[in-house]
């Protein structure tokens, strides 16, 4: 039993000190990397996906800011509008810091507690970057 209980002890250590400090602009540079390698200009065609955090048109649309879905080629209107998205869909979880729940919510949609397993892979990505 203490072997269990120092090992749980380690495992919420390395948690609080990996996780626990992240702050929100390590959360967008993460994002960054993941969706655009960080550039600003990047184009998805395929899903219509702009700028450094890929935005696609309905995500642009749901944000609910008031400006053109190609103004997030600007790095700071794209984090207007996911930060305006999360308030959104997830107000809570960006109220606390919740990034693991942001980047679920960024790449799967509002819904993506329905099979969140799809959004595994891409947790995964984002806290390697962190």
């Amino acid at each position: 039993m203490k072997k269990q209980l120092t090992a749980l002890t380690l495992i919420c250590s390395f948690c609080l000190t990996t996780y626990g400090k992240i702050n929100e602009e390590q959360f967008f540079n993460s994002l960054a990397k993941i969706e655009s390698s960080g550039n600003p200009n990047a184009v998805n065609r395929r899903e219509q996906a702009l700028g450094i955090y890929q935005i696609r048109f309905a995500y642009f649309k749901d944000s609910g800011v008031k400006a053109s879905h190609k103004d997030v080629f600007d790095p700071k209107v794209a984090k207007m509008v996911c930060k305006a998205y999360f308030s959104r869909y997830e107000k809570k979880a960006l109220d606390n810091g919740d990034w693991e729940v942001l980047a679920r919510l960024h790449n799967a949609g509002p819904n993506w507690r329905k099979n969140k397993s799809s959004t595994d892979k891409y947790w995964n990505n984002i806290k390697k970057h962190l």
